[in-house]
């Protein structure tokens, strides 16, 4: 299992790399065409009435916070409303079913990351595939500021302590994961450089609940956006040991990263647009191309910086052909 966390990490860095060889955040990508025998993009009726964007965790978080960002340009660019809402549950199983079983008229959409989806897609644990039973629109933004951090009463305050404390007390230190998601692959990595053992527990999987079981000391150690922890860290609160990035971030240039620390743990996310199997890929391409204009705005740029967050547009055949060579090296390690 420590193996096949491993491999996500690289190959999620991997794929990042290329994507942004290719059409990361650039108007240079264009959507797949749409398929024999459905309306131009430009010529369909649609939108006609409000579009549900569901997201999969609670309000405030990164994903919803990402969301809400691009439903905002979305609502502008295809002059019809783009409600956020959010539906929690099963690590993102209930949202992404709801999508998926609701009707493929382009007036519902999931929003959500590739921590989590391509994790859960190598490891089939679930019914339904992030491929073959969505229609992928695009995607929209990235974060490299996953971040681990400690409260400011913790015995050990920098990174150097914390592995210290880890060796000398193994499988005492209690932490924060969702399994089949970003933080469990994170926990992987962390304990085969650092060579420790810790005590993984899940505490819930929205970063709400992951918060709020940190505040109130059942767990040690935590991974989160810094956009959800930079308050505290500016009061104290919480101290931050190192950020999962190849290189420090603008704006967190103080910031030391876990691998210039000699700890190669990384992990990006990538936000995702999908929609119902079997919707018009007339539609699908309008909303991707849509999402393109939104993403490469100044406007969006400007606040996704605020967020420590970058906008990071593919289009539905980078998405795809990107995503699923993921897996497809990622499932190998299920078999172990």
């Amino acid at each position: 299992m420590k193996k096949f966390f491993a491999a996500l990490l690289t190959l999620a860095m991997t794929a990042a790399l290329l994507a942004g060889c290719g059409s990361s955040g650039s108007a240079g990508s264009t959507a797949a065409p749409a398929a024999s025998g459905s309306a131009a993009a430009s010529d369909i009726d649609w939108p006609k009435e409000n579009i549900t964007l569901v997201v999969p965790y609670s309000a405030g978080g990164d994903t919803d916070t990402y969301a809400r960002q691009l439903a905002q340009g979305l609502s502008k660019e295809l002059g019809t409303n783009v409600v956020v809402v959010n539906t929690t549950g099963g690590s993102g199983v209930v949202a992404s079913s709801s999508v998926m079983t609701a009707k493929p008229d382009g007036y519902t959409a999931l929003f959500h990351h590739t921590g989590v989806m391509l994790t859960q897609e190598a490891a089939g644990s679930n019914e339904f595939s992030f491929f073959d039973d969505f229609e992928v629109v695009g995607t929209a933004a990235r974060d490299d500021t996953y971040a681990l951090i400690v409260r400011k009463d913790s015995a050990y305050k920098t990174t150097e302590e914390f592995v210290a404390y880890a060796k000398a007390n193994p499988g005492q230190v209690r932490y924060s994961v969702t399994y089949y998601g970003a933080t469990h692959a994170v926990a992987e990595a962390m304990q085969r450089e650092m060579g420790i053992e810790m005590n993984c527990i899940d505490v819930g999987s929205s970063t709400a609940d992951r918060l709020t079981a940190f505040m109130a000391d059942q767990c040690d150690v935590l991974v989160v956006n810094y956009m959800n922890i930079a308050d505290y860290v500016e009061n104290g609160d919480f101290i931050v040991l190192g950020i999962c990035a190849e290189e420090r971030l603008p704006g967190l240039e103080d910031v030391p990263t876990l691998k210039e620390q000699g700890y190669n743990v990384i992990q990006p996310k990538q936000y995702e647009v999908r929609m119902p199997k079997g919707t018009d890929p007339a539609i699908v391409e309008k909303m991707s191309a849509a999402m393109e204009t939104v993403v490469s705005s100044d406007a969006f740029a400007e606040v996704l910086s605020t967020y420590y967050a970058t906008p990071f547009y593919r289009n539905a055949a980078d998405t795809i052909e990107q995503d699923k060579a993921t897996v497809a090296e990622l499932q190998e390690f299920f078999a172990e």
